[in-house]
């Protein structure tokens, strides 16, 4: 999915079409690219102005009209036109609300190529956000709802296949006014609130729209389904939905091959003789593979993909042909040891051809644009790109995001990423209890995992985000995630989560057992009442979907929506992308000893490695405790606009520090040093225990480490060498304890590199930890009087970022008095 290259065959070949892979079969002629016209107008304008009937004329009602691009969104051709400012910049989202206020139109004139004659003509649009009316030459087709399901219309006796130079056929598609409440169209759209956006709301034609033309026959759907056997072949069954529009059955022969799509194989080729009724039809033929090639993810094996081509021919004629992208491996769950039947009911540890896939996750809070206009496929290779340099194998699209595009699901089936997925967005609060609502959503669903249920990376599937600790009915959304899992249990064998975490208050009180999964973000949230290693260390899970720290973005990404004038001091912009300064300030005293408000540079620096430290602390610490705990995801990895909390990776696809602490945490053979404290008294004896955590399938011999000790700005100060010795597979395990006297003064920072060498001498892992030289009896009463600084000022002024920090947003003039007036950025932003 090129759109550069889309755009570059729309401009240049109006009537090129592809055909489905066999001569005489489907035909298709993309109308993606900048062919489009828009207009908006107040909500039912358009239809009083008789919009749908604009014509051909070479200078007609659309010469004033803006230009657009589909794929696209409404906000992003609005920008790129000048007509709104950059949404992304200071606080010009606000500014743009009244885009929401209106219909917005999208017109294409378009000839319909000729070889399309004589056959069965649609039109089909992959994904409109949210709402829509479609018309083609002035006739209603038909109205639909929600952005994750496509939809076609049938257009053979509407079109003409007259040639015009811009084209004889009007296609015209009324975009309603976008929803104003996320709980109402929840799960058929993600949410555009929450804690990294909370200004416009998208809409747009976000997915390809194109002609389709075939006879009355067309294959809708292939789920491939693959089993492995114990002489090395393997069992590749495919289930075929037919479409037939015809009103008399006709007999057909479907012929079925199978070849690798990135290894040297020999096609397998089946031909079976089948019966279609008018309507629609399943088949279910079945391939044998010898010496199938497996898919892996990348840290265990090969990512072997084969391509299964299905075509329907009637004497001989192909009628339509469809390819579908899989990859031979097989899922299991099992159960986490260590846990009892009280504590845990789930299973959690996940195997894929019977090896252990410990996930090493990241939250993918993408697209990597809210408005997808601007989240190209050169956008999505990149940032799939970093994940796996960070020692990611798996990325969880939890239910704030939506269902990606199937570029995304390709990048992650190349290279060797899993995928855990909630299957639609639904997220922290209260579903509705209407019917109707009910059965859209499991209509969706359904719809949704038949996209997805191809693609080897995907492994878990799940209901909800956070939507039993945050919603006033939470027996209800369990009940109604409980049965989503029934309804699409019939159209996949992946696994199925109702909701994350199971584990909290909410959901023990509801029946589910106390050690299922956790979201590990108390500490983030504690204002100061904890500290990294007494929080994480009192967690005891097989599972922690989310674990939570924020940060800032680089320096040179935040002067790209940070005005000048409001860098530093903070300005309002910073208020407006979701910087909570008092939570920066107790996470960095924590972690550093310093809340590092003296500057720019230093804070954003600060935040940042803050960020690193905690997760690289948390994340070892789980992944010591393998194979008890299976399961771990930062969040996030990524967030889909410029904000200043969350993500290791920035909007602008630019890595934080704390991406290096991620990478070195998440190393699938990874030297680790177990310290229960972090402040050190100058002289004190030091201790910690050397583990080796290794996620891979092989073995490595002869190992030893190299641990160095130092204080900031001194020169090593002890070096301790210890015989490992042989590291088996898939294990976790303690070797040795390394001591040394604590350098330095109170003050400093005590760094320790750890280094681990294979029999041949080669480097295979290697790590880094920072720690105070500091005295906890004076640091953590501070600590928590920094964040009962931060409780009082949310009782004042609630979780505002404006009201809390900036003078002028706080408090009405002339009416404040000294005493009442709370400090702002200003006043505190140089304390030390």
């Amino acid at each position: 999915m090129k759109s550069v290259m889309n755009d570059k065959q729309v401009m240049t070949e109006e009537n090129a079409v592809s055909r489905s892979g066999h001569a005489g079969g489907r035909l298709k002629h993309d109308l993606s690219g900048f062919l489009w016209k828009l207009e908006g107008c107040l909500p039912g304008r358009g239809m009083e102005q008789k919009f749908p009937e604009i014509n051909h004329d070479h200078m007609g009602d659309m010469l004033d009209w803006s230009h657009a691009h589909v794929p696209g969104d409404v906000f992003t051709d609005l920008w790129r036109i000048g007509r709104i400012e950059d949404p992304h910049y200071a606080r010009n989202s606000l500014k743009a609300k009244w885009v929401n206020e209106y219909e917005w139109w999208y017109m294409r004139h378009f000839n319909v190529p000729p070889e399309m004659e004589g056959k069965r003509i649609e039109v089909t649009f992959e994904g409109v956000d949210y709402a829509c009316d479609v018309f083609v030459n002035g006739t209603p087709m038909g109205s639909h709802e929600g952005m994750f399901t496509a939809f076609s219309f049938d257009i053979t006796d509407l079109v003409s296949f007259e040639q015009l130079a811009r084209g004889r056929n009007l296609l015209a598609v009324r975009l309603h006014p976008a929803p104003r409440r996320y709980s109402r169209v929840a799960g058929r759209k993600p949410a555009w609130h929450g804690d990294y956006w909370t200004s416009v709301v998208p809409s747009g034609i976000w997915k390809p729209v194109y002609l389709e033309a075939y006879d009355e026959a067309r294959i809708e759907d292939i789920y491939v389904k693959t089993s492995v056997q114990d002489d090395g072949s393997a069992d590749v069954v495919l289930e075929i939905e037919v479409l037939h529009h015809g009103k008399t059955e006709r007999t057909v022969d479907v012929v079925v091959a199978v070849q690798g799509e990135n290894v040297r194989t020999e096609e397998v080729e089946i031909s079976v003789q089948q019966t279609l009724q008018s309507g629609r039809n399943m088949f279910r033929i079945s391939v044998r593979i010898e010496d199938a090639k497996l898919w892996y993810p990348w840290d265990l094996g090969e990512q072997n993909l084969y391509t299964a081509s299905v075509c329907l021919k009637e004497y001989g004629k192909p009628l339509d042909a469809r390819e579908q992208l899989f990859g031979i491996r097989e899922l299991e769950m099992k159960m986490n040891p260590g846990f009892t039947e009280d504590e845990v009911e789930y299973p959690w540890t996940l195997m894929i051809n019977g090896k252990r896939h410990f996930i090493r996750s990241g939250t993918w809070g993408g697209p990597p644009d809210i408005f997808f206009g601007r989240a190209t496929d050169e956008k999505y290779e990149e940032l799939i790109r970093l994940a796996k340099a960070a020692n990611m194998n798996n990325l969880r699209i939890f239910g704030w995001h939506p269902t990606e595009i199937p570029y995304f699901y390709e990048l992650c089936n190349r290279e060797g990423i899993t995928v855990w997925q909630d299957i639609l967005p639904i997220a922290s609060l209260s579903l509705p209890e209407e019917e109707a609502y009910k059965e859209a959503i499991f209509s969706d669903a359904v719809d949704v995992v038949k996209q997805l249920r191809n693609h080897p990376c995907m492994v878990i599937i799940e209901g909800g985000e956070e939507i039993l600790m945050s919603a006033s009915d939470p027996a209800h959304n369990l009940q109604l995630m409980n049965e989503l899992g029934e309804v699409v249990k019939p159209y996949t064998d992946l696994h199925y989560i109702p909701v994350s975490p199971l584990s909290d208050d909410v959901g023990v009180s509801l029946g589910f057992k106390p050690k299922e999964s956790v979201h590990a973000n108390g500490l983030f949230y504690g204002e100061g009442r904890n500290t990294i290693e007494r929080y994480y260390r009192k967690l005891d899970f097989a599972a922690v979907p989310e674990l939570a720290i924020s940060s800032c973005p680089n320096v040179e990404s935040i002067k790209k929506f940070i005005p000048e004038e409001e860098l530093w001091p903070p300005g309002p912009s910073w208020g407006h992308h979701w910087t909570d300064f008092d939570v920066f300030r107790t996470l960095n005293f924590e972690v550093l000893g310093t809340q590092a408000t003296g500057g720019l540079q230093e804070f954003v620096e600060a935040t940042q490695i803050t960020q690193g430290v905690h997760f690289q602390y948390a994340l070892e610490f789980f992944r010591r405790r393998k194979p008890k705990t299976s399961a771990l995801c930062i969040c996030h990895y990524i967030t889909f606009a410029p904000d200043m909390k969350w993500g290791v990776v920035d909007y602008y696809q630019q890595p934080k520090r704390s991406y290096e602490y991620l990478r070195l945490a998440y190393q699938p053979l990874l030297i680790s040093l177990d310290y229960e404290k972090r402040r050190w008294l100058p002289g004190e004896d030091f201790e910690g225990r050397l583990w080796v955590v290794n996620d891979r399938y092989e073995p490595f011999h002869g190992c030893k480490a190299k641990v160095c000790f130092r204080s900031s700005g001194c020169e090593d100060v002890f070096v301790e060498e210890v015989e490992l010795g042989e590291i088996k597979p898939d294990s976790s395990a303690e070797f040795a304890t390394v001591r040394c006297k604590v350098p330095g003064k109170l003050g400093d920072r005590f760094h320790i590199e750890v280094e681990m060498t294979d029999a041949a001498g080669a480097v295979v892992s290697e790590n880094k930890y920072l720690l105070l030289v500091a005295d906890e009896r004076v640091d953590l009463p501070r600590l928590k009087e920094i964040g009962a600084e931060a409780i009082t000022r949310k009782v004042k002024f609630g979780n505002c970022n404006y009201l809390r920090y900036f003078d002028g947003l706080n408090h009405t003039p002339g009416v404040e008095t000294a005493d009442e007036k709370m400090p702002t950025v200003k006043e505190f932003v140089y304390e030390k």
